[in-house]
Formats: C-alpha cells, sequence, structure tokens
C-alpha cells in the first residue's frame, strides 16, 4: 500500500510516465498515532521532497513496516520545476483498513 501510494502520488505530480529512478536510495522514517496518520505524514513528505527539492520518488522498498513506524526506502527523478500539484495530503475522510487479504485507504489530496 505504501508504495502504490507513493507512484500514485508521483503520477499526480508528474503527470506521465515518469521515467526510470536515478540517484542512490533515500531512507523515510515515518511515525505516528496510526497507520492512517503515518499514511499522510508519509506522502507529505514526498510533496515536501517534490516541492522543495525537486525530487519526485518513483519507486519504493518496504523493508520495516510495524505498529509504531514504518521505514521506507524510495529513489526518483529530479525535476526542472517543482512539480505543484498536491499541496498536502489530509486526514478529511482518511480512511485507513485492514482486510482479510491485504489493506485499503482512502485519503484526500489537496490539490
Amino acid at each position: 500500500l505504501l508504495a502504490a501510494a507513493g507512484r500514485a502520488l508521483a503520477e499526480l505530480e508528474l503527470g506521465s510516465a515518469p521515467g526510470e529512478a536515478q540517484g542512490p536510495w533515500r531512507e523515510f522514517v515515518v511515525l505516528g498515532r496510526d497507520a492512517g496518520s503515518r499514511l499522510v505524514h508519509w506522502l507529505n513528505d514526498l510533496i515536501y521532497c517534490a516541492e522543495a527539492e525537486r525530487w519526485v520518488a518513483t519507486d519504493f522498498a518496504v523493508p520495516e513496516a510495524t505498529d509504531a513506524a514504518w521505514r521506507i526506502r524510495a529513489r526518483g527523478v529530479s525535476v526542472e520545476q517543482a512539480p505543484s500539484q498536491v499541496k498536502a495530503a489530509t486526514f478529511h475522510d482518511l480512511r485507513f483498513v485492514a482486510l482479510p487479504d491485504g489493506l485499503e485507504a482512502e485519503i484526500v489530496l489537496d490539490v
């Protein structure tokens, strides 16, 4: 789910196929009171990187995801200009559900 959310955000920000990820892996440690809040923080970390660093994460690995923290690795692409497509991931109508065969989430993005 974390990788899928990251890829979906990259599609929104880039508006097309992202190309091949370049450079070294970056590591993110995401904390939050529950899985839904960690998802919001995770996407906001990626949005910050796109806006402040002009770097869009496109390739993801999740070596550790516990009830306390998520450790996520990402590689991506540098862009000429900040995408400015998404302002923030929000808690508005946030839904994060554990299903018998996986996870499902719904999150509202401020664009």
